[in-house]
């Protein structure tokens, strides 16, 4: 039995040490978290750029078979407005691209989209095989014959999956007849539809 002339006292809250000890539990957590962490972002910001790259080019070859004549994408430097349309100089590491439709009377283009810094992320790079891609009005790429392999990498998270590195570097290839498609170049097994046909 209690006695009642003693008062009991009540703890609430946390000692020093309990906070101490809690806080030192979360940032180990955190530090062995953060690497993957960061390595997820990077990642992350390669897919969105080449999935949106690999939707342009797409839109490319759907637009050139819609307007039944020719339709390039071109790798640039230059910003993607309709004022570059004809004077963009195309490269093979340009930060911008362009998709443009020929006016064979004119000999001039006609800005059908563009895109600026691999879709707005400047840590992804994009390196192509050829600095532009054009599509006839049968979808095949042209001239005939050409293919292309566009290469996203990012080097502020580090080297390839290829190379032993952290990202999953993808790459949008074009076929000769036009096939356009999205794949992994770290993917060796045959059968896998995300195994590229071509890696560098």
């Amino acid at each position: 039995m209690l006695n009642p002339g003693r008062q009991l006292r009540v703890s609430s809250g946390f000692t020093l040490i309990e906070v101490m000890v809690g806080v030192s539990i979360v940032g180990i957590l955190l530090a062995l978290g953060l690497p993957s962490l960061n390595a997820y972002m990077a990642n992350s910001k390669i897919r969105a750029s080449a999935s949106t790259f690999n939707a342009g080019v797409q839109f490319a070859r759907a637009e050139a078979i819609r307007l039944n004549g020719g339709v390039e994408l071109v790798l640039t430097n230059d910003d993607p407005v309709a004022a570059n349309v004809d004077s963009a100089v195309p490269s093979t590491t340009g930060k911008n691209w362009l998709v443009r439709a020929l006016n064979p009377a004119a000999a001039t283009f006609t800005l059908l989209e563009g895109k600026a810094a691999a879709n707005g992320s400047t840590a992804v790079t994009l390196t192509g095989s050829s600095n532009k891609i054009g599509f006839d009005g049968l979808g095949a790429s042209v001239p005939a014959g050409t293919t292309a392999t566009f290469v996203f990498s990012n080097p502020s998270g580090g080297a390839c999956a290829t190379a032993s590195g952290p990202m999953r570097c993808l790459q949008v290839e074009v076929t000769a007849g036009g096939q356009v498609r999205l794949c992994d170049p770290a993917v060796a097994t045959a059968g896998d539809a995300r195994k590229c046909s071509y890696t560098p």
